[in-house]
């Protein structure tokens, strides 16, 4: 029987929540805290009846349920995202801590943030999903730089009331069902999906003078930086944004150089206890644990960690080897599985449209097929972009491949396009005119496809590979090799075309 770290009152509302059909992840949300953590296996042994005496207690009432849930979000409202939670009374969302930022100005007249917009505030009178990139932008430049709040329902400065009072940084207030009542999934969605790495943050709302204030704590992220992976309104693929007094706007090179030197410092200070540790051992006794992608490996051969096992892996402090704080000891037992390092398997922490175009010219094997076919459906804007070869990693025939698309959270015309172009044979051909038709005949002959040297001749090279007919006896190395110094040239317009080329060999030579 597992350690006993969950109260039966919680145990009761978890199964209730189980009940409502709610994920693991979402669950954990509203019982992590710092010194007893409550991961997914734990939760899956709670639905099973294997945790604990669980299986003997009945679920909460969905009045108790719905009370709960309510009074967890009325304490901060704060909600978790791709972080460890807070507790009530503590940390940078506590409603002690988002109360102090404000101060009363005009004997109970108004509401001002104190600090007004540094490099750590950011103010914004309104919020909404339409123009995300108006919350994302701030969000990756306060990652990029010490972390901080985007406040929404806060007047920027220059705003002036009719009586000519200076309203800048002045509570005006929003909408509590705009900001508080959205799923903390679309949140998390929408920020994976445009930055790589993906920044930690927490939502939620405190209520100043009697108006809602939308709040998202951004924490500094210690892999900086924090790089936009597609266009979004004014974001633009590759950009890194920083954080001035004032402003979130594109790094300067001087910032962007003391970033890059400080995480260079960092690696290495963290890397040398191993280093250390490794020459003593010897390579012939060592082998490296990458705990995100769940594998053992020495560079010659890898074993594989079971999921089911990886979600109970922890730090433990040295000389404490033993369950305590909720946080059980490890042992390894049972069967591994070797892989050999010609299989040359790959798993992505967060897939962006660079992960998933690379992988497919470089035909490499991945641990997570499935979740390069999810981004393209919901981080990606309806690109061309190569599914099949996932789509058979993942043992997908094309029906399971229509039916997986039809389950994502994608919007329903993107799901209703993918699944349009999976289900036919030939969608991406079109035939070839011009400059790629000639272009098409050199390399049907067996003529080399020389490398492009503007993002026009790359368009022009992926035109004559998109109406490459059925039965082609040109090679996928000869193709995969031109498509990738394609998708270095082009640019823009161009280099949709050139995904689109991507799709026209995947459908050639990867048919489901």
């Amino acid at each position: 029987m597992a350690k006993r770290s969950i109260t039966d009152e919680e145990i009761a509302l978890i199964k209730a929540m189980l009940g409502r059909k709610m994920k693991n992840k979402d669950i954990q949300f509203f019982f992590n805290r710092p010194d007893r953590p409550v991961n997914s296996g734990r939760i899956t042994g709670i639905r099973k009846g294997t945790y604990a005496n669980s299986r003997s207690i009945a679920p909460a009432s969905d009045e108790r349920t719905q009370e709960f849930i309510a009074k967890f979000s009325a304490q901060g409202g704060a909600v978790v995202v791709a972080a460890a939670p807070q507790t009530p009374d503590h940390g940078p969302m506590s409603p002690e801590a988002l109360k102090n930022l404000f101060e009363e100005v005009g004997v109970g007249l108004y509401w001002r943030l104190k600090a007004g917009e540094t490099d750590e505030h950011e103010c914004k009178t309104s919020f909404g999903f339409k123009h995300a990139h108006n919350w994302l932008k701030p969000m990756a430049a306060l990652a990029n730089n010490r972390g901080g709040y985007v406040l929404f329902g806060v007047y920027d400065k220059g705003k002036c009331a009719d009586d000519g009072f200076d309203l800048s940084h002045v509570v005006c207030g929003i909408n509590d069902t705009e900001f508080s009542k959205i799923d903390p999934v679309e949140f998390t969605k929408k920020v994976k999906a445009t930055f790589d790495p993906t920044p930690r943050f927490t939502v939620g709302t405190v209520t100043v003078g009697g108006k809602i204030v939308g709040v998202i704590h951004v924490e500094q992220h210690a892999s900086r930086p924090i790089i936009a992976t597609r266009n979004d309104g004014e974001i633009r693929e590759g950009d890194v944004y920083y954080r001035y007094v004032g402003q979130s706007s594109r790094i300067k090179y001087s910032d962007l150089r003391a970033l890059l030197d400080e995480r260079d410092r960092r690696a290495r200070v963290d890397l040398w206890p191993m280093l250390e540790r490794l020459m003593v051992l010897g390579p012939e006794r060592a082998m490296i644990a990458d705990l995100e992608a769940g594998t053992l490996g020495d560079g010659k051969q890898v074993i594989q960690i079971d999921e089911a096992l990886l979600e109970r892996v922890a730090f433990i402090k040295e000389g404490s080897f033993r369950e305590q704080d909720g946080k059980p000891a490890l042992r390894l037992v049972g069967d591994v599985r070797a892989v050999g390092a010609g299989d040359a398997v790959l798993k992505k922490g967060v897939v962006t449209r660079n992960d998933l175009i690379n992988d497919f010219l470089g035909q490499t094997s991945v641990l997570d097929p499935k979740e390069y076919i999810r981004y393209a459906l919901e981080g990606a804007q309806g690109d061309w972009l190569p599914l099949r070869f996932f789509a058979r990693q993942a043992g997908l025939s094309k029906v399971a491949l229509v039916g997986f698309i039809n389950k994502t959270a994608a919007a329903v015309p993107r799901k209703t396009l993918f699944a349009s172009r999976m289900s036919k044979k030939e969608t991406a051909r079109q035939t070839a005119t011009g400059q790629s038709a000639s272009m098409l005949k050199k390399i049907q002959a067996g003529a080399t496809i020389p490398p492009p040297t503007s993002s026009k001749e790359a368009a022009t090279i992926a035109r004559a590979i998109i109406g490459l007919p059925k039965g082609t006896d040109v090679s996928l190395e000869t193709l995969l090799t031109a498509l990738q110094a394609c998708v270095v040239r082009a640019s823009g317009v161009d280099a949709s075309v050139v995904r689109r080329a991507l799709c026209r060999v995947d459908e050639l030579f990867f048919e489901l």
